[in-house]
């Protein structure tokens, strides 16, 4: 960013407890990408809802001994519950729509805040926005408050929303295809070589897609089960 390197680390907080466990916290992890990277690291904290019990919320630490400093630590605190979400929309800024949700609302009810943060959303090409923001309602509100305001026919266009239901269809027709290839393995190498044991037919039935249809290929080369043990052992 204008020619300097850094390593920006953002991270949220929807339930901002205490001062001091979120100094560590971000210390922990300052000094975890501190190890793995020699480059400077910039955190930011946001704050997303408004603490119950804390007035105010610190991003900074000076640590002395025997007069000497030892250190100073800081980071900058964004707090998303005192932003104007109008604001937000009039400087155009999409990349943080879904997080209006959790922005100044006083002029509107929570159920009608919800419908509006949908409805901008909604007019997004992009899909992930309607997504995040779902899930950002998620982290404040109860499902009654929201509900009927989803709708799910746009959700469903969202690419994160569809990746897990696709990977489980990834994986589910991975496994039916490799239950195909060890039954047709061992119902091949029966018909060649008749009755295998049980300790055979288990040894296939742990075996991978790849090698089955290695196995597959060269059925008709083999001249007993002895040639199919490179594959079992």
């Amino acid at each position: 960013m204008n020619s300097e390197s850094f390593i920006l680390h953002i991270e949220f907080e929807t339930a901002y407890k205490s001062n001091t466990e979120m100094m560590k916290r971000m210390l922990r992890y300052y000094t975890y990408i501190k190890w793995h990277n020699d480059l400077p690291i910039y955190q930011v904290l946001v704050v997303l809802k408004k603490p119950e019990n804390i007035k105010n919320i610190q991003g900074s630490f000076e640590s002395t001994v025997q007069d000497l400093d030892i250190l100073k630590y800081n980071y900058k605190v964004v707090k998303a519950y005192e932003i104007d979400k109008s604001e937000i929309l009039k400087e155009g800024k999409v990349v943080l729509y879904p997080l209006r949700v959790f922005m100044k609302h006083d002029e509107i009810d929570e159920e009608k805040h919800i419908e509006e943060c949908l409805e901008e959303v909604e007019k997004l090409e992009d899909k992930d926005y309607y997504f995040l923001t779902v899930e950002c309602i998620k982290k404040l509100y109860k499902e009654s408050k929201y509900e009927k305001y989803v709708k799910e026919e746009i959700l469903m266009q969202s690419s994160l929303y569809r990746e897990p239901y696709e990977k489980g269809i990834k994986e589910g027709e991975l496994k039916g295809r490799r239950e195909e290839k060890i039954e047709t393995t061992i119902r091949l190498l029966t018909k060649k070589f008749g009755t295998m044991s049980e300790e055979v037919k288990e040894a296939i039935s742990k075996l991978d897609l790849v090698t089955l249809e290695l196995m597959i290929d060269e059925i008709f080369e083999y001249k007993s089960l002895d040639d199919i043990k490179k594959y079992i052992q």
